[in-house]
């Protein structure tokens, strides 16, 4: 490729040009062209207090907000569900399985329930006898 130096290349001339001593005097003709009227000035105070009207309006909707749920939930009193809810959440949740509860019981867990939990050998013999049969209503 050939080297391009913009210095030694001619240079192209706009066909415009502004007559001599246009912008001596430019600025003098655009203000007698101009009407004479005052400006009207506005403080920043009174815009800004809009503003803090408005911030102050937020700040009260925040803070009664704030006040509201903190009066209605108190710190000392914590509502635990009921074994029947649990039960419920446990049986509806479909992602939990029986390892995922299994992983979560330590032994004194384990322990408690084997004594709550009373079972007869023929209810267990009849559910080993139908599994099969409880799959299938399960599934279906």
């Amino acid at each position: 490729m050939k080297n391009f130096k913009l210095d030694n290349e001619k240079k192209v001339t706009s066909g415009f040009k502004a007559p001599e001593g246009y912008f001596d005097n430019f600025t003098d003709k655009v203000m007698k062209q101009l009407p004479e009227k005052e400006t009207k000035v506005v403080p920043l105070y009174k815009s800004v207090q809009k503003w803090y009207g408005g911030v102050a309006a937020i700040l009260v909707i925040l803070f009664g907000v704030g006040l509201f749920f903190k009066l209605n939930t108190s710190g000392d009193e914590i509502v635990q569900p009921d074994a029947s809810t649990i039960e419920n959440y446990l049986v509806y949740q479909s992602d939990i399985t029986n390892e995922d509860l299994y992983q979560s019981l330590n032994e004194s867990d384990i322990e408690i329930l084997e004594e709550n939990i009373q079972i007869s050998n023929e209810a267990i013999e009849n559910y080993i006898a139908y599994e099969n049969e409880y799959e299938y209503y399960i599934n279906d």
